[in-house]
């Protein structure tokens, strides 16, 4: 990497989840699908700064029931150097969520707006691929429940993760591509 880093480097990565799983209850199996879908892509404004964003769909349906979520994520990344191709980084980013559940009784929109600090480390494979893990760190925000003829359901709430912990929190392996 020359002394420029990666400035004016564009960058895209994110993730494709499905999932499905039957639940055994007393009154017989419960289907539960969940299809997520979220792509970022960044810009690398500074040698080792980027900024961007991801916009993402998840859908969750439990038998008829469904629930829909939208994501519009802007972040920022600062990326340091440990040794050769390896970097650590601290990303901040503010997912807002809107969403609605439909077939439920009673049906209802949802909302979220949360802050984020994730750290991760960077390998950079080649000129154009990275692999990165991350995980969120802190998680703190607002989320509302607002029912159909119903009373508002409202959630602040602050969560923190250590690296001692037995989970992280939404931890994430996966490859970036540079261009």
């Amino acid at each position: 990497m020359s002394a420029q880093g990666l400035k004016g480097t564009w960058f895209a990565g994110g993730n494709v989840n499905f999932g499905k799983q039957e639940i055994n209850t007393p009154e017989g199996v419960d289907k539960v699908t969940n299809t997520a879908i979220m792509p970022l892509v960044g810009n690398f404004i500074a040698p080792t700064v980027a900024i961007g964003g991801a916009l993402g769909y998840n859908q969750q349906k439990f038998d008829d029931a469904k629930f829909n979520t939208f994501t519009i994520m802007p972040l920022a990344r600062k990326y340091w150097n440990i040794a050769g191709n390896l970097y650590v980084f601290g990303q901040i980013a503010l997912p807002v969520d809107i969403g609605s559940t439909k077939k439920t009784e009673p049906e209802a929109d949802t909302f979220g707006i949360h802050f984020q600090v994730a750290p991760g480390f960077d390998l950079i494979v080649n000129k154009w691929l990275t692999i990165e893990a991350s995980f969120v760190l802190i998680n703190a925000g607002y989320s509302s429940i607002d029912p159909d003829g119903g009373n508002k359901v409202k959630d602040w709430s602050i969560r923190g993760n250590s690296i001692a912990s037995s989970s992280f929190g939404d931890l994430s392996v996966g490859v970036k591509f540079l261009f």
